[in-house]
């Protein structure tokens, strides 16, 4: 075996210690913030059918063109570990019929997610993400409710001033579909400055070309169309109640009418939040629209929004602080007393207590290790101790003991 095979394959890591306690939190928060708005938990498997998300995330996006993990099992499939939850999660939602027969829907899911990315500062290429998705509502409080809830989260992180928060609205379908004509005939003019990568998504699909963070791309963006020129009365009428409900409830907001996101599947609202302090990287949290996926994967016209966030990104983040809660050892002087003290251990661990216990070595051992562990207090059981039931405990911050009886020793640590 190579010494290469006992490390971590490149952009995975393993997690414990403080940064395992922050994951932790950051799930536990995203979990109730879930239970907070009325959203079910759903897990999805890690892979799928190539198809599921070929079908559905766009040819040219860069999730498959560039960072996919498919590989051929053995009986001939081609199966991509997800990139992504919304289009698993559609997946799900259509072939588990229980799952639709009452609409709306709202479904919480997290996990990793894979993609053959560069790695760097919060992105690996085995990361987890926190996903929300709603489906058979469209109305705009939807619209609403889903980004107020994606800011409660950045809240209870304690770093929603560290975001701001970028909306825009894709139209309707003829809205989107002029606006990407008249996109193809703007940038054709200027086809020899594009980035290779806009000149690709120039013949395939040009509303990407608006997702470039290619500087010289980005130049020819301040005199391309805007598609707010072309939305229908009915999606500036939208677009207006949601801006309405987000100034009623006091969100601060910015219209950019070039965010449109990377993945085709989007239709009205889109949005990110957005770190104030990053560079090309900076988005937080992430989602929008999307009422046509669940038509195009079942023919059922089921209206959808979601959103996203990377869990790895939230950590970096937040100021969350490690809490260790201190163990009380359990400590025999001999073998004799070693049952007993075994007994008192898993009694205090019945009621609650995070407790140490050595298993074998001296007592002398024993003790030199609790500093190593950190242990708050040591009970000590001796010959005597055993025999009248009256245990020393020690507190190791101090140095004192003190004698305690074995029926109240719940309590003194109570």
């Amino acid at each position: 075996m190579s010494d290469h095979k006992l490390q971590a394959v490149r952009g995975t890591k393993d997690l414990f210690g403080e940064e395992l306690y922050k994951f932790n939190k950051v799930i536990e928060i995203a979990k109730n913030s879930a239970k907070n708005y009325g959203f079910s938990e759903l897990q999805t498997p890690i892979f799928e059918f190539s198809e599921i998300f070929e079908r559905n995330l766009g040819e040219d996006s860069d999730i498959l063109t560039k960072e996919v993990y498919k590989f051929l099992d053995r009986s001939d499939n081609f199966l991509t570990l997800r990139p992504e939850f919304t289009a698993s999660i559609v997946r799900s939602f259509v072939s588990n019929g229980e799952l639709s027969q009452t609409l709306p829907q709202k479904f919480f899911s997290y996990g990793p997610v894979f993609r053959y990315d560069r790695p760097q500062k919060g992105r690996q290429r085995q990361f987890h993400q926190v996903n929300y998705e709603v489906f058979g509502a469209e109305n705009f409080y939807c619209d609403v409710e889903i980004l107020l809830l994606a800011q409660a989260i950045l809240q209870k992180l304690a770093i929603l001033d560290q975001v701001s928060l970028k909306i825009n609205h894709l139209g309707d379908a003829l809205s989107k579909t002029n606006f990407e004509i008249a996109l193809k005939d703007y940038f054709a003019k200027y086809a020899s400055e594009l980035s290779d990568d806009s000149k690709n998504r120039l013949a395939k699909n040009p509303l990407r070309i608006l997702d470039s963070k290619d500087k010289n791309d980005q130049k020819l963006f301040a005199s391309a169309p805007k598609i707010t020129q072309f939305y229908s009365d009915e999606a500036k009428q939208n677009l207006e109640n949601i801006i309405n409900l987000l100034q009623k409830f006091g969100v601060k907001f910015e219209l950019d009418s070039n965010l449109v996101r990377g993945l085709d599947y989007y239709t009205g609202l889109v949005f990110e939040f957005v770190n104030n302090h990053d560079g090309a990287q900076n988005t937080v949290l992430a989602g929008g629209r999307y009422d046509n996926l669940v038509e195009k994967m079942s023919g059922k016209d089921v209206p959808a929004i979601g959103f996203a966030a990377g869990v790895e990104r939230l950590m970096l983040m937040s100021e969350i602080k490690l809490v260790e809660n201190r163990a009380i050892a359990i400590n025999y002087i001999s073998e004799n007393e070693k049952f007993l003290a075994f007994e008192i251990a898993q009694n205090l661990r019945k009621n609650g207590f995070l407790v140490d216990f050595s298993f074998a070595g001296n007592f002398k051992r024993q003790m030199k290790k609790l500093a190593q562990k950190n242990c708050q207090f040591a009970v000590i059981i001796g010959e005597d101790e055993a025999k009248t039931k009256e245990l020393v405990v020690k507190n190791l911050d101090n140095g004192q003991e003190q004698k305690v009886k074995l029926e109240n020793l719940l309590q003194f640590f109570g």
